[in-house]
This record gives structure tokens, sequence and C-alpha cells, in this order.
């Protein structure tokens, strides 16, 4: 398993956290929880802390496996059998993003093109990406991560006097029962940065890369959701099903820059297609942790053509994901908040079973140093090869 840099677990972090719930997720917490719609992002982040939390502890028992790997080889048969069901929920999650990005793009960039023929493009990029390993991905958000996240955040400089700060009053008089409501249909959402455990092992996974990715994810949501009510305002904001493409579209350099929404919007799909890869990415490696003599990257075809067909026929039109958001959280909740938790409890490293025989010395100390070198040229090869690929 490939070691990781701070840096990049940062960005995998908030490439998670923010890039699927910036697309529409802002309209759901502006519907119920009105001008404080940013508080959603704030009280669903520090839902997250606590897998968060459950995971790190987690991860120093595993520093050399990723959590796939820990359960199958703390509990082969219940491991397996728990598996079954997180493949599932990432098929679920593959599908879901996959529509979101594909009426997106359907929308917005080819709005002639049929929607069937978007989503096989993406399909096709998506495969090639997830095949390439985890490396691949790592690589894509080092470039478009920093680049979305620049761009988004020299938005208020080129707004100036189009934000409205009267749309935020009454600052101190919220909507409790609207904020918890909001903060619900964020979490489903923001939950998607419990994936990287998942795929990340323990020794790239450390307290100060999750944190910082949790935190500086949080952060950007919340200048995002305080812009789209600045500029569009709560009542168009709580009616739109894109928020940030409109926002986007408010953008005006000059005159001759008056698509500048097209730019942005050619950072954004690479953004978007980079955490559905991951996506992709853990539903084929959860396919080769549970049948151990399976090729992972043989896995991946299979299985995009699952999600690609799961998505037309779980979500016909992006009104269902919309609906489906209420409904979605408990499940979030149920395998990415409370099972971190079970699993910290119940996971446990086998302790390395010696065999003592009944022979000399000699004998026994040959025996042992050819199998601790046979051993280490076993550890290095298969290092060399992985490379955290499928």
């Amino acid at each position: 398993m490939k070691q990781f840099t701070t840096r990049q677990i940062v960005l995998l972090g908030m490439l998670m956290e923010v890039s699927i719930t910036i697309v529409h997720a802002p309209t759901q917490a502006a519907d119920y929880a009105h001008q404080h719609a940013y508080w959603t992002c704030a009280i669903a982040a520090i839902v997250i802390c606590l897998p968060i939390w459950a995971m790190l502890k987690l991860k120093r028992r595993f520093p050399d496996q990723d959590l796939l790997q820990a359960i199958v080889s703390s509990h082969p048969v219940l491991g397996r059998m728990l598996l079954v069901v997180y493949i599932i929920l990432f098929l679920i999650i593959f599908a879901r993003d996959l529509r979101i990005i594909t009426d997106l793009v359907g929308i917005v960039l080819l709005p002639l093109t049929p929607i069937v023929v978007i989503s096989l493009i993406m399909l096709l990029t998506l495969t090639f990406m997830a095949k390439g390993g985890i490396s691949t991905i790592v690589n894509m958000a080092e470039i478009f991560v920093p680049l979305s996240v620049l761009t988004m955040l020299t938005m208020p400089l080129v707004f100036g006097r189009n934000m409205d700060f009267s749309a935020l009053r009454p600052i101190l008089h919220p909507d409790v029962n609207g904020v918890i409501k909001g903060s619900w249909r964020m979490l489903g959402y923001m939950a998607d940065i419990m994936l990287l455990p998942f795929v990340i092992s323990g020794k790239s996974y450390g307290p100060r890369s999750a944190w910082l990715g949790h935190l500086t994810g949080t952060a950007f949501m919340i200048i995002m959701v305080l812009l789209e009510e600045l500029v569009i305002g709560v009542p168009i904001l709580s009616r739109l099903f894109y928020p940030s493409y409109e926002l986007a579209r408010q953008l005006q350099l000059t005159d001759f820059l008056d698509r500048f929404d097209l730019f942005v919007a050619a950072l954004t799909v690479p953004t978007l297609l980079t955490k559905i890869g991951v996506d992709l990415y853990v539903t084929s490696l959860a396919v080769k942790r549970m049948f151990a003599h399976t090729r992972g990257s043989l896995m991946v075809w299979p299985v995009g053509l699952l999600g690609y067909v799961c998505s037309f026929m779980l979500f016909s039109n992006i009104v269902q994901i919309y609906d489906f958001s209420r409904e979605w959280t408990m499940v979030m909740i149920i395998f990415f908040v409370f099972m971190p938790f079970v699993l910290w409890l119940l996971l446990r490293p086998k302790p390395e079973e010696y065999n003592e025989y009944h022979k000399p010395s000699g004998e026994k100390q040959d025996s042992t140093s050819q199998q601790d070198s046979t051993s280490q040229q076993e550890s290095q090869q298969a290092s060399r090869t992985e490379q955290a690929n499928l």
C-alpha cells in the first residue's frame, strides 16, 4: 500500500466532502434553514468528527492495511458478509454521483446530446481512471482541486457590490427546527469523506491529514453557501437545482467574458469526475478484498457498467435524487457514523502464530532465518508490485 503525503490526503478530504455536496445540497439547506443555511455545514461537520475519531483509533491497529483489508483479516466470514453490504452502499453512491454529473453536463454543456450517451462517455473516463489506481486519482486531485478552490475563492473579489448582506438578517434568530432539517440533508453528502479510510492505509491516514482535510472542506462549504446566499438570495436559492452553477453565471468580468461560467464548469467537471472515480475505485477494491484471488482491475468494467445501469434504474431524474436525500442520510448515519464505532470495538489484528517444532536448535534457527528472509522478500515484492493499484 503506497503511502501518501499530508497534502494529498487533505486534498482528497476536500474533494470527497465538497465536490458533490456543493452541486445541489445548499438548495435543500436554504429551503429549511433559510438565511442560516451556512450553519448546516458546521453542524454536519461536527457530527462527522465522531466517526473520524473512531477511524483514527482503528487505523492505529492496522497501519499497513486499509479498512477493507482489516475487516477481512480480522473476521474472514463475517467480514465478507459485511463487505457485501458495503459494496451495495458504494454502488448506490457511485450511481447517485454519476447521475448527478450526467444531468449537470447535459444541462450546462451538452443540452442536445442524449443523456445516455453523456453518461456512457463519463463511464469510459471513470473506468480508465479507476484502473490506474489510487495514485492516478490522487494526482488528478492535486491538479484540479487547488484550481477549483482558487477559482471559487476569488469569486468574492469579482462580485463586489453584488453581495447583499441584508440577506443574512436576522442573524441571531435562527429557526432551530429548520437548521436541524437542513443539517440532515447536508450530512448525507458531506459524509462521503468517510470513504477515504476504506482505500487509504493507516500510515497515510493520520490525525493531522484527516482533521485538516475535514476542517478545510467544512470551511470551504461554509464560504460557498454564504456566497450563494449573498449573491443569489435565499428565496431564489431555495428553488434552484444547481445553485453553484447559477453562482458562476453571475460572474461577468467584461462584456467579452460574459460566459465566464464555462471556464468554471471546465474546472468543476474534472473535479467531480475525480470524486466519482474514487467511488468506482472503492467499489472495485471492495470486490477485490472479498474475493482474494480476483484481480481488481478486471472488476472495474463490470462494476462500472452495473453502476451505469443502476444510475438510470434507481434515479429516473434529478428530482428523485433531491427527494431521496431525506432517507439517504439515515443510511449514511448507520454505515458511516455508527458503524466506525462498532468496527473500532470489534476489529483486532490477529496475533502472529509461530509454529515450534521439536528440532535441534541449529535447525530451528536455520528454519526461522529462512522464513524471515522469505517473508521480507515477499513483503518487498508486494510493496513494489501493488502500489495501491487494483
